[in-house]
């Protein structure tokens, strides 16, 4: 038996997913999840325990690596990349003939900067449906990049600061090694260059960038988290163009719009709608269940297509195992 409430537990065992709430033994999937509550232990990959640092103090924490069975009490667990960023893992657990996948933030689009996916058969499939709804399909990554350039080189050759704000964690990376490999010199926030350290540290390599200098920008793209739009570091600089990278601007108006920026660039570290049915697709489960985004709207896609598909509510509790 699985319950649903601010996190996924497997009945019986301490087991959960992603909890919320302070548990005996969560599973965390990657470093990037919005809501993060110190557990007594945490599961998660090496990768995963580099990037969330100081908060895992107070946890006893059960480094992982992917593709590496273990057992915990009647349960046989393995972590498998999940394609979202560095680190970031699904997790398959065996019990009594049937398997369980829980998927965490994943991703299909192949990028430089994070493991590639592992899709693994299963019996149930439990998984995040952020982007599941069918407007919510990404162009390709190499036409955003390309996309990115030209703002980048426009802004550059008329003056300006090209200002790029976009999460530190996963995209900022893609981008940092596209334009350091193109050229671009690049000035990064403090979060931002402390994170590329670490993907550093376990060999993803990048170029022609530095920790920002207010008097060194002339000549270099800036990159900065979006929550600093209205900094002093951006305010101060007079000659400026914004560009803001995130999944939601494939609505450009409403991303331009939110942070004042004068290009909005669709980039995402999740799966959109199209890569959502192709997952399950390949997964082949008898039973999915959704969690978080749009997952009463992408039920009825898979239900549409003939899985046995339905969201979790708060409080739920399902019969699975």
């Amino acid at each position: 038996m699985i319950e649903y409430d601010d996190g996924i537990h497997l009945k019986e065992t301490d087991l959960w997913f992603d909890s919320k709430k302070r548990v005996p033994l969560s599973f965390i999937s990657n470093a990037s999840i919005s809501q993060f509550s110190s557990h007594k232990k945490i599961i998660a990959t090496p990768q995963t325990i580099r990037l969330i640092g100081k908060r895992f103090r107070n946890s006893l924490v059960l480094p992982c690596p992917f593709n590496r069975p273990f057992t915990l009490g009647k349960l046989q667990i393995e972590l498998v990349p999940a394609g979202s960023i560095l680190g970031s893992s699904q997790v398959v657990v065996d019990l009594n003939d049937k398997r369980l996948i829980y998927t965490g933030d994943i991703k299909l689009r192949p990028s430089e900067t994070s493991e590639h996916i592992v899709v693994r058969h299963c019996d149930i499939l439990i998984m995040k449906s952020t982007y599941g709804k069918p407007g919510y399909v990404f162009p390709p990554t190499a036409d955003v990049m390309d996309s990115i350039k030209a703002f980048a080189r426009s802004s550059l050759s008329s003056g300006y600061v090209p200002i790029i704000l976009v999460d530190p964690l996963g995209k900022a990376q893609d981008i940092i090694k596209e334009l350091g490999n193109e050229g671009f010199k690049l000035s990064l926030s403090k979060s931002i260059y402390n994170t590329l350290k670490i993907y550093e540290e376990f060999g993803f390599s990048f170029s022609n960038y530095e920790s920002f200098n207010p008097s060194r920008l002339e000549g270099r793209v800036f990159i900065i988290p979006p929550h600093l739009r209205g900094s002093g570091r951006i305010e101060g600089i007079e000659r400026k163009k914004i560009g803001v990278v995130m999944g939601w601007a494939i609505d450009k108006p409403y991303a331009k719009s939110v942070f004042r920026s004068d290009e909005a660039f669709p980039l995402s570290n999740h799966a959109g709608y199209d890569e959502l049915i192709q997952y399950v697709e390949l997964a082949r489960p008898k039973e999915v269940y959704l969690v978080q985004g749009f997952s009463t709207e992408f039920s009825r896609t898979l239900k549409r297509r003939g899985y046995n598909a339905k969201p979790l509510e708060k409080p739920t509790q399902l019969e699975l195992l």
